[in-house]
């Protein structure tokens, strides 16, 4: 059976690409994956069937086992990660920095993010510098380019060569315009910088992955087997992870590796005594520390909110049919074709005799309450 990947969702369907054609087909999901709640996203490998070359649809049958997800942006079996960041237009945020760095390891966990400094031709070098100096001795990959001047490009393009990477980062840093500048006939929307507030305009709508052939690259292309690449669209603050309060910590490594002679575990190295982090706080960037601060405090107010609101949601699908690995599952029906349980209607007609008694203890109250009365009149008849 052919297998091919998820380029985009399409109009209530999927573009899939098939690697042995060579042809990317309009597929729509069979209607077993439908039932079964089946979520299918741009990345995801998946089983085809009816294949028609002259007409390119195609059914898609099965989805395969998901190597990973990311669940902003929505992407399946994603190789690493890109955060695009600008030097200036929009001014660089080093809190922004680190929440998108916090977020793609905890969903792409253990890889590390690659660190994409776009418009560098807008900075001065010492500035460049010392944005490598708080991250390379981390072990983060530090990249600086330009689309206009062309600086640096060559190094990006090496690093998406055989993986399947995704852009990453807020609207107008310029993710689409680097991917021309690699890939010449994509001609991807851009958009222009809002300089008046000084962010930019959303021009990406949606995830797509995109085929790289590095055509003027020829030592990449020589070399290169499948490279894909995801644009996304930008998204704001309130769309990315958060850690437990106290596992924030592990998404900083020179803060961890301080954290480990403190003298309490559940320490937050925020205002604790005897705190190794804080005695030692002038080895941390100021900066990385306050970011750290910053999101401790937001994955607190979070965990605050998770306690008071319930998170539960029913399953869309049950085991059925034995043990021991043999079950399967099957989709649950709405709530509204459910036939009302025998335990539930027990409880119904409970409720109807309580209902029939009550009624019957009223009309008993009320017949002695007449019989009273007449008797009182009766006796006032003969006085």
């Amino acid at each position: 059976m052919a297998s091919g990947t998820v380029l985009r969702s399409h109009a209530g369907g999927y573009l899939v690409y098939e690697p042995e054609l060579d042809t990317v087909f309009q597929c729509a999901a069979r209607g077993r994956l439908k039932k079964e709640r089946v979520s299918i996203f741009t990345g995801d490998r998946v089983e085809l069937d009816e294949l028609d070359s002259e007409q390119n649809t195609a059914v898609i049958t099965t989805m395969l086992e998901r190597e990973n997800l990311l669940s902003r942006p929505p992407l399946a079996n994603v190789d690493q990660v890109i955060i695009v960041q600008a030097v200036h237009q929009p001014e660089w945020n080093p809190l922004l920095t680190d929440r998108y760095i916090v977020h793609f390891q905890l969903e792409l966990s253990p890889a590390l993010p690659v660190l994409c400094f776009n418009k560098c031709d807008l900075a001065e070098e010492s500035e460049l510098e010392a944005l490598r100096s708080i991250y390379e001795p981390l072990g983060y990959f530090v990249i600086f380019v330009s689309a206009v001047t062309g600086r640096g490009i060559d190094d990006l393009a090496r690093t998406l060569a055989n993986k399947v990477s995704v852009f990453a980062g807020q609207s107008g840093v310029g993710k689409s315009t680097l991917l021309n500048c690699i890939e010449k006939d994509l001609q991807l929307k851009t958009g222009v910088m809002d300089h008046e507030f000084g962010v930019g305009r959303h021009t990406t709508t949606s995830s797509e992955l995109y085929r790289l052939s590095f055509e003027h690259f020829p030592e990449i292309r020589a070399s290169q087997t499948a490279s894909w690449v995801g644009d996304t669209p930008g998204f704001n603050l309130l769309e990315l992870k958060h850690p437990q309060p106290t596992e924030v910590v592990w998404q900083f490594p020179e803060i961890l590796r301080l954290a480990q002679d403190c003298k309490f575990l559940n320490c937050l190295h925020l205002v604790e005594n005897d705190c190794n982090v804080l005695n030692n706080i002038d080895e941390i960037s100021l900066g990385r520390y306050n970011s750290y601060a910053a999101i401790v405090s937001d994955a607190q107010m979070e965990y605050s909110r998770r306690q008071v609101t319930s998170q539960k949601v029913e399953a869309t699908v049950k085991k059925v049919g034995g043990r021991g690995g043999k079950e399967i599952h099957v989709p649950r029906l709405s709530t509204k074709y459910r036939a009302v349980s025998r335990r539930r209607e027990r409880q119904g007609q409970y409720e109807e005799i309580d209902t029939d008694d009550d009624s019957i203890d009223d009309s008993l109250d009320a017949t002695e309450d007449d019989t009273f009365q007449d008797g009182i009149v009766g006796q006032e008849n003969l006085d």
